[in-house]
């Protein structure tokens, strides 16, 4: 796949992200809005994207399974979490013009406001199964064979990537909601199940799935994939561990910030937790 198509897009990406955040400290004050520390996780989105849609890695997928797979744990366990947390949307919304920023705002709000109380584990479901879906239709071996030998192809199967995965770390880790009180620490081990199935199926099966990948031998071919899904289920699996102890320590976080270190907790009689 060319590097350029990826790089344009990540500058163009970068440029329009920084100046919405310049533009929303000018108005409201510096780490307001979108934080610092937010800042500094979508720009290490967007490094984790480079590193594995560009250089040595992409060149590598062209005839490896594995290196393939390793840009899609990439992809979906890491650079999406960051960019998700990054607070994109806000920061996009501020490069619109004042009364377009209005109008959109209000629809997001809206939308933000959708995912308050039962609503949030609508919208856990519904992007564990776009996600799921995502993944599943992309390692179909017609498909997944097509994607390699096609790079526009190949780009919008990194992109729904990162847009499905992106969606379901929104709402898990987006500021305020429900997963900074722990619910999205189990959130994150059902959203990574799926792929830790295919994983598993893809490193037990008995033939290579994807004859893009059989140059050589067909032992070498089914070597290679049965690497290929050892990387899916185990280095995926780690990333989803490290997402949810990140989301624990946030959590705890918040808990200490209610109840300080020497504050009296007062416990309610039995009789009233009846």
């Amino acid at each position: 796949m060319s590097d350029f198509g990826p790089i344009a897009l990540l500058i163009a990406l970068a440029a329009a992200y920084t100046a919405g955040v310049q533009r929303a400290w000018a108005r409201a004050g510096r780490d307001r809005l979108v934080r610092v520390h937010q800042a500094v996780y979508f720009a290490l989105g967007l490094a984790a994207t480079l590193a594995a849609l560009v250089g040595p890695l992409d060149r590598r997928a062209v005839h490896s399974l594995t290196a393939h797979m390793v840009q899609h744990v990439i992809l979906l366990g890491v650079a999406a979490p960051l960019l998700a947390t990054g607070e994109p949307t806000t920061a996009l919304l501020w490069t619109l013009p004042d009364d377009t920023r209005r109008r959109a705002g209000a629809s997001w709000r809206a939308v933000q406001r959708s995912q308050r109380g039962r609503g949030w584990a609508v919208w856990i479901g519904a992007t564990i199964l776009v996600q799921t879906a995502v993944v599943f239709a992309w390692h179909v071996p017609a498909v997944y064979d097509a994607a390699v030998r096609h790079p526009l192809l190949h780009g919008l199967e990194h992109l729904t990537f990162l847009l499905s995965a992106g969606a379901f770390w929104w709402v898990v880790a987006g500021t305020g909601w429900k997963s900074r009180q722990g619910a999205g620490i189990f959130a994150v081990f059902a959203g990574w199940f799926p792929m830790m199935g295919l994983g598993v199926l893809m490193t037990l099966a008995a033939t290579a799935w994807y004859p893009a990948y059989v140059t050589g031998s067909a032992a070498a071919a089914l070597r290679d994939q049965q690497m290929a899904g050892a990387v899916m289920w185990s280095v995926g699996g780690l990333t989803s561990v490290i997402g949810a102890a990140v989301l624990f320590a946030s959590w705890l976080a918040s808990v200490d910030k209610r109840h300080p270190p020497g504050e009296s907790i007062v416990v309610p009689p039995l009789e009233a937790m009846r």
